[in-house]
């Protein structure tokens, strides 16, 4: 429990943190008019606290409150009713609660503050707060987003350059996470990932042995664009039960970390018998935390665009049947609206290959929307087009 007065200091010292400008520019905007719950949730240091700030900028009076800040320990359900009498005393109706997903019973206290009138903002990195199950509790009363690390153009804009085959290569190099871009030290990549297993997995769950998540992770990350099976990374690793190893990596995929993406078929059964790819959230944190001390340029170029389309749509699929495979499906409303092939470079060793894979998939799902991606290669094979990802991330919305 906490003291009124304790509270208070740690408002206003958060508040004045969170008034400082940064300045940092996001292509995802957050709607102020509006007076539903706004729930921002991504992986930790994307920038979510940022996204708010910027949106609210013109909101002089406003309430903020990081529950990471330690002074915070302790903090129950029923602290909640201080805040609201801070927020009153202080005559605020935007209040902005940050990584509010530690503390039981938030949903409740945020639904009251709504139904009071109360402009209500809430960060968190836990892909749970997106959930259903959220969805029932606030029974219609917010608003979800989901915020990545720097897209390409976001990197664009930050670096202040133009798109063009070098500064893909950086963005490829460095990702997208805001506080790496501004110094560039791996260790900072490499401090994240621990903080993270550590902080959203290992005492949030009450995991007991932290160094086999962390290996596991780190694997993950060795692995991106490589098809996985649960009893493959159990017997690799030593993980004695199969079971463990996919609640491991469903807690890596609730903390945005990777996304394991599954074959395309009508069959949900085949969907999940069949193995999955693995994607990470950012190409500079695989970079920082590979095992593997090859460069491959297609895998961390696959990666990159499948973060392209999974900011645009929640289902992504990989194709494959007896014969060939196409890297991406893209799926909405029940409906293939597209099918993306990734080569770096194509040759006369690959084209037939690449382009077999995309018209089978295209013909399997019924998609004209058919594309190659590549490094800087543009041309036309056969009604298919290819086109260089530094100008297809512009482009493709």
């Amino acid at each position: 429990m906490k003291t009124l007065s304790d509270l208070q200091a740690v408002i206003e010292d958060n508040s004045s943190f969170f008034a400082t400008d940064k300045s940092i520019v996001r292509e995802k905007k957050i709607p102020l008019s509006i007076k539903p719950v706004v729930v921002v949730a991504g992986v930790r240091r994307c920038g979510k606290s940022i996204l708010l700030q910027s949106s609210l900028t013109k909101k002089s009076n406003r309430l903020y409150l990081n529950f990471e800040d330690t002074r915070l320990e302790g903090f129950e359900f029923s602290d909640f009713n201080k805040i609201e009498q801070i927020a009153k005393e202080n005559k605020t109706k935007y209040i902005i609660f940050d990584e509010i997903q530690a503390i039981e019973g938030w949903e409740k206290f945020v639904r009251s503050l709504h139904d009071k009138g109360y402009h209500v903002f809430v960060t968190g990195s836990n892909a749970s707060m997106l959930s259903r199950e959220l969805g029932t509790r606030l029974t219609g009363r917010y608003l979800q987003a989901e915020l990545f690390p720097f897209s390409y153009n976001e990197f664009l804009s930050f670096r202040k350059a133009k798109p063009e085959p070098s500064t893909f290569r950086e963005y490829l190099n460095s990702g997208g996470f805001p506080e790496f871009l501004m110094d560039g030290n791996p260790e900072y990549l490499r401090t994240l990932l621990k903080d993270i297993v550590v902080r959203d997995i290992v005492v949030r769950r009450g995991i007991r042995n932290e160094h086999v998540i962390l290996r596991l992770a780190m694997f993950l990350m060795s692995n991106v664009g490589k098809e996985i099976s649960y009893n493959n990374i159990s017997r690799v690793l030593e993980i004695k039960s199969v079971r463990t190893t996919i609640d491991y990596c469903d807690y890596l995929t609730e903390s945005y970390l990777f996304d394991f993406v599954p074959m395309y078929s009508r069959s949900i059964k085949k969907q999940i018998a069949n193995p999955k790819k693995v994607y990470s959230i950012d190409t500079g944190m695989v970079r920082a935390n590979s095992l593997s001390f090859s460069e491959d340029l297609g895998r961390m170029l696959e990666n990159t665009v499948y973060l392209h389309l999974r900011r645009n749509s929640n289902e992504v699929f990989y194709f494959r049947d007896d014969r060939t495979e196409c890297d991406f499906l893209t799926k909405k409303l029940d409906q293939i609206t597209g099918a993306v092939q990734v080569c770096w470079q194509l040759t006369e060793d690959n084209l037939r290959r690449e382009l077999s894979g995309l018209k089978a998939a295209m013909d399997a799902t019924k998609t004209k929307n058919g594309v190659i991606v590549t490094f800087d290669q543009e041309d036309h094979f056969d009604g298919i087009k290819a086109i260089p990802v530094w100008k297809w991330l512009k482009t493709k919305k």
